[in-house]
């Protein structure tokens, strides 16, 4: 968790990892991030790869899909949550997914998610929610 109120302007060096098995969709909250100042972007189409880009490479945020195909993505929330690595459970995480069921929602709430988009996403509710879970303050 960030501890100092960040800028704006400080999205731009915000690191993000989309994790989604569906290309489309990582290719639209890629975009969906530059629109909003977001340059530094990694992609994993599975939780495999994403553990994998989680221990190697820095990540301030995660944005995660519950639908894949080798793990639901609350399971692999959970395993990032509960691990034993520091830099790894502190990562706040945005569920970004389809699913709106009531139970996927408070689930994802139980385990530490810091919050919960529905696809399809607007550039500026993503910008909201990333300031509010980052606590960067809105401003030039």
């Amino acid at each position: 968790m960030l501890e100092t109120m960040r800028k704006t302007n400080e999205l731009n060096d915000i690191n993000c990892l989309i994790i989604d098995d569906d290309k489309f969709s990582r290719t639209f909250i890629k975009s969906a991030l530059y629109q909003i100042g977001l340059r530094n972007i990694k992609e994993a189409d599975n939780t495999h790869e994403a553990m994998l880009n989680l221990k190697n490479n820095h990540t301030d945020i995660i944005l995660l899909d519950q639908e894949m195909p080798d793990k639901k993505g609350l399971d692999f929330a959970k395993e990032i949550l509960d691990s034993a690595d520091d830099k790894l459970k502190k990562i706040p995480i945005i569920m970004v997914t389809s699913i709106n069921t009531e139970k996927t929602v408070k689930d994802a709430k139980s385990v530490g998610i810091k919050d919960y988009l529905i696809k399809p996403i607007s550039p500026l509710i993503l910008k909201q929610r990333l300031l509010k879970v980052l606590n960067i303050k809105e401003g030039k």
